[in-house]
């Protein structure tokens, strides 16, 4: 048993000093395995890492990937060369956005793809439909508020680190025992809103608490009937929740919600349209 482990120990040491010993650059520039950098060490991430990540954030044709911190610009060259899509790289140094540039070009890439040096808590990125980070943690959860800020609908995708206090969407493990997780940016429903059209009542009040893409709250029906709003959860623009009506049946409310508006219906009677507005803050 003691040999096992001494050879398991003896061969991850060799294949981290054949890490350190590797140029991941060019002929121009040498990159070394967990180079130093602004906020994090440089590693780099596998060619089908960066594919299994595009394809789990559904990327297609008419998308826009902006890859933060893009090192070696791998991301945004496996999007140009698998996806067809315009992708962009922002990383803070200027060695590593030139190296890009030539992978890029030996990608023959270089007319979808452009990288460029920036801090990623200065530069815009807001134009993105596909987001992705290898950044650590504590980077992901700096990011946190700006990132919830973009256009509902973004999808984000992280190379082996959360977000705290943001549950993934979806969770890929790949055959490699390496992570990515896909969160997808859901819209603001907070606060109440003067909803019409619910089947038997004039008008109704409902006020929602949300914490990113989960909600809950209470729906004031009238005439002293509230109840309690469950189950809810946003895809985007795009929600549904639960409530039991004045006869303890219970109704799914499904619908999509665009700044201080939104339009729903009931599963039960699709017929019915509610409309929404939200209420001005006093």
């Amino acid at each position: 048993m003691r040999i096992r482990i001494l050879l398991a120990v003896t061969a991850m040491l060799l294949a981290l000093q054949g890490c350190a010993g590797r140029n991941y650059g060019d002929g121009l520039f040498h990159l070394k395995h967990a180079a130093s950098g602004k906020d994090v060490m440089w590693i780099p991430t596998k060619v089908e890492m960066a594919h299994e990540m595009l394809a789990l954030a559904g990327v297609g044709t008419q998308d826009i990937v902006i890859d933060l911190g893009s090192g070696d610009g791998v991301i945004p060259i496996e999007a140009a060369k698998k996806f067809g899509v315009r992708a962009q790289g922002i990383e803070y140094n200027a060695d590593l956005v030139a190296l890009s540039q030539r992978n890029a070009q030996r990608a023959n890439v270089s007319h979808l793809v452009s990288f460029r040096k920036g801090d990623i808590f200065v530069e815009n990125f807001s134009e993105a439909t596909v987001l992705t980070l290898y950044l650590g943690e504590a980077l992901n959860n700096r990011l946190r508020p700006t990132l919830l800020k973009m256009r509902p609908g973004t999808r984000i995708v992280s190379n082996t680190f959360r977000i705290e206090a943001w549950t993934p969407d979806r969770e890929l493990r790949l055959t490699s025992g390496e992570n990515a997780y896909l969160w997808i940016v859901p819209a603001r429903l907070e606060g109440e809103w003067d909803l019409t059209g619910i089947p038997g009542v004039s008008s109704a009040r409902m006020r929602i608490r949300q914490g990113a893409q989960f909600f809950d709250g209470a729906l004031d029906l009238g005439a002293r009937r509230l109840t309690e709003i469950e189950s809810g959860r946003l895809n985007g623009s795009r929600f549904e929740f639960r409530f039991k009506d004045s006869q303890y049946r219970l109704q799914v409310v499904t619908g999509t919600v665009g700044g201080s508006t939104l339009t729903a219906t009931l599963a039960e009677d699709p017929k019915a349209v509610i409309l929404g507005q939200r209420r001005a803050m006093p």
